[in-house]
């Protein structure tokens, strides 16, 4: 039996400025990575770059469906995984939005990086509403 990460929220946005947030390179860029080398559209590669960690990971769009769905492989913790995120919009204002990253080994270490794929993904939400609501950059405290 493999594992799986789930992170869900609520995002006090609709759905077109969250999914905007994260497809566009240039927004994405302001709350998650240092850069992105492309937007995330279906059948393309996308560098991810986190340069304040000195890091990037190679992100392969296998679907994107617009305001409702983004499906990804990377290695963003070196073991290649599939990154799945759905939106859901309540009503105008109100979006919830769920990620679920899969297959870890049922393993002590894809255990760990469950785990720590939790947290990240946890992070990335909170970075997310944070750049939404206020414009701020969680990952260097300035704003946007």
């Amino acid at each position: 039996m493999s594992l799986e990460v789930h992170v869900k929220d609520v995002v006090r946005r609709n759905v077109e400025e969250i999914f905007k947030a994260i497809v566009d390179k240039e927004k994405i860029s302001k709350y998650f990575v240092s850069e992105a080398s492309a937007n995330l559209v279906q059948g393309t590669e996308v560098k991810w770059e986190w340069k304040d960690f000195d890091a990037e990971c190679m992100v392969s769009v296998l679907s994107v469906t617009e305001n409702k769905e983004i499906v990804f492989s990377w290695a963003g913790n070196q073991i290649v995984t599939e990154v799945e995120m759905k939106f859901t919009s309540n009503d105008d204002a109100t979006t919830e939005v769920n990620i679920t990253e899969k297959s870890y080994e049922n393993t002590p270490e894809g255990i760990k990086k469950t785990m720590q794929q939790t947290q990240g993904w946890t992070d990335f939400l909170c970075s997310l509403k944070a750049y939404l609501y206020t414009g701020i950059n969680l990952r260097n405290g300035k704003m946007n």
